[in-house]
């Protein structure tokens, strides 16, 4: 799975490796952005042919953005996510990828997760955290409507009132596609994701 280069430069730019703040976020609201590079598994097999050069059909790598509203305690921290995600279908087996550039897939998300925290790492801290989402997908001109799950891990910088966020995320969802898109020997699988993020988050 390739990361893109730029979210690998900027997250090892923030990483606390020494005590950059000692003040601790207080609790409360807080609005936050969080950009996030997405990865996807297969939404569709061909279940006809053999597993080493089956083909199938997945959204590609994509860029997601997102508005978060928290809620923070002295341990425990519940978060509501409005986002969206742009990508295209991509169409591969274990040989070959073929990415269709006059598709445009779209996925709006709502979701909702609770987070506690684990330990301290200098001034930062580890939390860990899951919830329910629910996917609103634009596939060829037809709206598509998923639920499904994710969870976190979160290493949390702050900086005086304000918090800066590194995130690995893992999703499983039902497929944004049906069969009749590509074929009727294509079964529907469920859609896993993962996710490499970074957020910037304010009080309220």
């Amino acid at each position: 799975m390739r990361v893109p280069p730029w979210l690998i430069a900027t997250m090892l730019l923030v990483l606390p490796t020494i005590s950059l703040a000692q003040a601790v976020a207080p609790p409360g609201w807080q609005l936050g952005i969080l950009l996030e590079s997405v990865r996807f598994s297969r939404g569709l097999v061909d279940a006809a042919s053999p597993s080493d050069i089956a083909a199938g059909l997945r959204p590609s790598a994509g860029t997601a953005l997102a508005l978060t509203l928290a809620r923070s305690g002295a341990v425990w921290r519940g978060e509501l996510v409005a986002g969206w995600a742009g990508m295209r279908p991509q169409a591969d087996n274990e040989s070959v990828a073929v990415l269709d550039r006059t598709t445009h897939l779209t996925r709006m998300r709502l979701g909702a997760a609770l987070e506690r925290s684990l330990f301290g790492i200098g001034a930062a801290s580890l939390a860990l955290g899951a919830g329910p989402t629910l996917d609103w997908w634009r596939v060829v001109g037809e709206d598509r409507v998923r639920v499904g799950g994710a969870a976190l891990v979160a290493l949390r910088l702050p900086l005086g009132t304000w918090m800066l966020e590194n995130r690995l995320g893992l999703g499983v969802s039902e497929s944004p596609f049906v069969p009749e898109d590509v074929g009727e020997t294509y079964e529907t699988r469920t859609l896993l994701s993962v996710t490499l993020g970074l957020a910037v988050r304010a009080p309220l």
